[in-house]
């Protein structure tokens, strides 16, 4: 294991969010995290960008995945969550907001960047920073993941961070129309904002 990623799991809050996270998850989700993790550390250190607190985030952005979906709307009533129009119909949008909370009130994360990258993780949002950015494209682009242009956003996840998150955008778009769902304003949003970063 990297010696930067061994260092960052073995941070006692590292292993405490762990230790929850393996009392709560799948081993299948468990293993997503922990890839995850390891990708944003290490696009953490080709972009130059905080280490820790891409490894935080990456441990914490699907801390409520293992809530259903009555449980998910019973948090957002007990933290007074205050939910969009889609995001009221649409159950898998909410983790990332329970998520914020627990990161908040069980592992007491203040660090901005970092509650803003769980928060955005799944339907992205034009405003990310560095740390959003990062995670938005390892939460697609994990080893393990096999989505169509997955091998694209690898690339491009180390040379060209905005254009990674562009295509991400769009495969989540494209992936939506295919469910015949709603798809979030926010994905849009990402998508549009970023298109001119992308080259013709």
């Amino acid at each position: 294991m990297d010696t930067t990623l061994a260092k960052l799991r073995a941070h006692p809050k590292s292993i405490e969010i762990q230790q929850y996270l393996s009392d709560k998850l799948s081993a299948e989700r468990l293993q997503h995290v922990l890839a995850v993790q390891e990708m944003a550390v290490d696009l953490a250190c080709v972009h130059k960008a905080d280490v820790w607190q891409a490894s935080l985030a990456a441990l914490l952005h699907d801390s409520a995945k293992w809530m259903n979906a009555k449980e998910l709307y019973n948090a957002v009533r007990c933290y007074e969550i205050h939910l969009d129009p889609i995001e009221k119909v649409n159950p898998s949008l909410l983790h990332p907001l329970i998520g914020v909370q627990l990161a908040i009130e069980k592992f007491a994360v203040t660090a901005l960047e970092v509650l803003e990258a769980i928060r955005n993780h799944t339907t992205g949002t034009p405003s990310m920073g560095v740390i959003s950015q990062i995670l938005y494209v390892a939460d697609f682009a994990e080893p393990a993941r096999a989505h169509r242009t997955v091998d694209l956003v690898r690339k491009l996840a180390y040379t060209d961070l905005s254009s990674a998150v562009h295509h991400v955008a769009r495969a989540k778009i494209e992936h939506l129309l295919e469910k015949d769902v709603m798809i979030h304003p926010n994905t849009l949003h990402t998508y549009n904002s970023t298109l001119a970063y992308v080259e013709n």
